[in-house]
């Protein structure tokens, strides 16, 4: 995993490698200005200013991880026998038979990765300012191997863990904070969302007799908001490194590149 400098978190264990920020990274408003080690905390239609402690206290209580685990990629590649009835969907949908049925095999809650929430910005002589933006997304999401439907597991899936994995939430501008983006680096704001990530396998037939039939990923985000929009929950902040020659902008948590 890549960790660079990342706004507002010095320490924390999650985030190794981030600088201190800097007084040109300050994000602020006409009464907040976000001191060394604070975090816009939004958490089920609360959003709050928080400290690095305070951050910590509220992730462990929850049972959310501070780094995101490694995605298992071999999961999903499963060969359903030849002899199954590759069509489990209308199976999966008889739930009071026995023809077919799943289970849920791990279950992980975590902050995800840098989701970007703004265009990226290039730092000019003086400093450019980036806001929260229109129109950039995070969704629920359901991945299955050969022999499963997608959209039969994924009702499924919905009526028994009552989410909504066609859910997808889109950011709305927001002029209350900004960042200021220095001569020389690139900057963008950036969402770290709870996320539960489940894994499951799916079975054709009865008890004592099921054969394997396929396997599923699903992940889902936390109802939030922040500044009367919906949105997840999770922290919110401002990703602002050096960029040298124009390159692009890396996440800072994370893996992979802004667009």
């Amino acid at each position: 995993m890549r960790q660079s400098s990342f706004i507002a978190l010095p320490l924390l264990s999650a985030f190794a490698g981030a600088a201190s920020i800097r007084p040109d990274m300050r994000v602020r408003n006409a009464s907040q200005v976000l001191q060394p080690g604070e975090f816009i905390y939004a958490n089920k239609g609360k959003m709050e200013i928080v400290n690095e402690t305070r951050l910590r206290e509220l992730m462990l209580a929850d049972g959310i991880s501070l780094e995101k685990p490694a995605l298992d990629e071999e999961w999903l590649n499963f060969t359903p026998p030849n002899n199954t009835n590759s069509s489990s969907s209308a199976a999966l949908s008889r739930r009071d038979g026995c023809d077919s049925s799943f289970i849920t095999d791990k279950t992980e809650t975590f902050a995800d990765w840098d989701i970007q929430m703004s265009p990226v910005v290039l730092g000019a002589s003086t400093g450019i300012d980036v806001t929260i933006s229109n129109g950039w997304t995070v969704s629920n999401s359901v991945s299955v191997s050969a022999g499963v439907e997608y959209t039969v597991i994924k009702d499924v899936l919905g009526l028994s863990f009552g989410i909504d994995y066609t859910r997808t939430w889109t950011s709305s501008a927001s002029q209350l904070y900004k960042v200021s983006v220095p001569d020389g680096s690139a900057g963008t704001w950036v969402t770290r969302p709870w996320t539960t990530r489940r894994y499951g396998r799916t079975f054709s037939g009865c008890p004592g007799s099921l054969v394997q039939t396929g396997t599923w990923t699903a992940d889902s985000r936390e109802e939030g908001s922040y500044d009367s929009t919906s949105w997840v929950s999770g922290v919110i902040t401002a990703c602002v490194k050096e960029v040298p020659n124009n390159e692009q902008l890396t996440r800072c948590v994370g893996e992979g590149t802004f667009a």
